[in-house]
């Protein structure tokens, strides 16, 4: 279930490592591999990366304050980035 902190954290840093490794042809961290791609989306999926970044690092305050809307964030942020697999 994606309203736990951990399986945001794993969706959306995985995902973005895979990009990393993918056009980088290279292997960093998930954080890295999140930073990285923080730099290059759209404004709107920021909130959600910067969130997958907080639980990575064990911090404890939120970005968000319902689950429901971070759940949200998290699955259209992943389904943002598939299809930038093929560009």
């Amino acid at each position: 279930m994606v309203l736990f902190g951990q399986k945001v954290e794993w969706g959306v840093l995985g995902i973005s490592r895979l990009y990393y490794t993918m056009y980088e042809m290279d292997i960093v961290s998930k954080y890295e591999a999140g930073k990285y791609v923080l730099e290059g989306v759209p404004p709107d999926f920021e909130k959600i990366l910067k969130e997958a970044l907080r639980i990575r690092k064990g911090e404890s305050k939120s970005y968000y304050s319902s689950p429901f809307k971070r759940r949200k964030d998290t699955l259209s942020f992943m389904w943002y980035m598939i299809p930038q697999f093929n560009d």
